[in-house]
């Protein structure tokens, strides 16, 4: 699994740029089991293994995902399954008994089902559509410091690439080709090195951009991750683990959460909001249905009525879940639609919020 996904992060740098990305998937999960037990057994098992994987990677949340919470999530995923499917392996899986037999199980959940579980419990609900990651990885081993990308693998980059995925952050490494290495070095990536790490980023016009360091000297593991987010904002963290692939492991689950902090909202009766949003270039009704159906699919709103046509200005009410911000967080994700202040004189600014119809992707 590990090495495909290493392809995939080679494979997406043959564009020039990533944007936003829908994440699939995010509802289904593959388990792999040895075959020790009976099949009804095995399926109990699988089906609360996956309802962990799918739990995580739609709260974006791991450290939330334990104790009482999974205890009871394990105990109700049978009924959340919508559909699953079981398949031989043709390799053998490691069990008490040396290595058996293993058997494949898919699994896809009832959407409403994991919303649902996700709201009682006063745990966020992150849509599909999530922002992409230019990640720099730099790793220490035993005093040789060294960059990955998709021209130089590591196991350290790929393994990051497999935490990502399990909690449904989209990443990419950068290409590491000749522009790369004049632009930013080993050196610059391990000292955090916020400037050169920004205008090394440019070129790949993600919405985010991460610094990765791990060292592993003489048994002793240690790490930190820096995230550079587009209005400005850094957060810093300090990893530890016994080994790399525990510091990775860190590191993916503190990514996920700063993004599912601005993307996600609690839903419940509690966090309800409204506001006005007015959208200028609408020049059709298939684009006024094209821009109503974009804002319908974030994640935190619930509706979206409309309002009023004045010319080629829409308004529409948007009923959300959490703060307002999380909402434009959610639109700047996209270039379909553009904020566009109004100007404080203008007797609409503090009923409002203003943006203008791109049409781009």
């Amino acid at each position: 699994m590990n090495f495909r996904i290493l392809l995939l992060l080679i494979s997406v740098f043959s564009v020039s740029f990533v944007q936003a990305v829908t994440v699939k998937g995010l509802y289904d999960a593959e388990i792999n089991l040895p075959v020790t037990q009976s099949e009804s057994r095995m399926l109990n098992e699988a089906f609360g293994l996956a309802a962990e994987r799918v739990l995580i990677k739609v709260s974006g949340d791991r450290t939330a995902i334990t104790g009482d919470v999974l205890a009871q999530a394990k105990k109700n995923a049978s009924t959340w399954v919508a559909q699953h499917s079981v398949a031989s392996l043709s390799e053998l899986l490691p069990s008490d008994n040396g290595l058996v037999p293993g058997k494949q199980v898919k699994v896809t959940f009832y959407q409403a089902s994991i919303d649902s579980f996700l709201s009682q419990n006063n745990l966020p609900v992150w849509g599909d559509n999530r922002p992409s990651v230019l990640v720099w990885v730099a790793n220490d081993n035993n005093g040789v410091r060294a960059l990955s990308g998709s021209k130089s693998p590591s196991s350290v980059l790929n393994q990051f690439a497999y935490f990502s995925n399990m909690v449904g952050v989209p990443i990419y490494a950068p290409l590491l080709d000749d522009t790369d290495r004049s632009n930013i070095s080993a050196a610059d990536v391990w000292g955090f090195f916020e400037d050169t790490i920004t205008n090394a980023s440019k070129r790949y016009q993600t919405d985010a951009v991460a610094a990765l360091r791990v060292s592993s000297y003489v048994g002793h593991v240690g790490g930190s991750l820096l995230v550079l987010l587009k209005n400005g904002e850094t957060e810093r963290f300090v990893l530890s683990g016994e080994t790399p692939d525990d510091v990775v492991e860190q590191a993916s689950t503190q990514l996920a959460k700063v993004f599912s902090s601005r993307y996600a909202s609690v839903r419940n009766s509690d966090s309800v909001n409204k506001l006005n949003i007015q959208v200028m270039g609408i020049t059709s009704y298939n684009v006024m249905k094209r821009t109503q159906s974009y804002l319908e699919t974030i994640g935190v709103v619930r509706n979206v009525d409309l309002v009023q046509v004045d010319g080629e200005k829409v308004e529409f009410s948007v009923e959300i879940d959490g703060d307002k911000q999380k909402l434009f967080n959610s639109i700047s994700l996209s270039h379909l639609l553009v904020s566009v202040p109004l100007n404080a004189l203008d007797p609409d600014a503090n009923r409002v919020v203003s943006y203008q119809y791109s049409g781009a992707k």
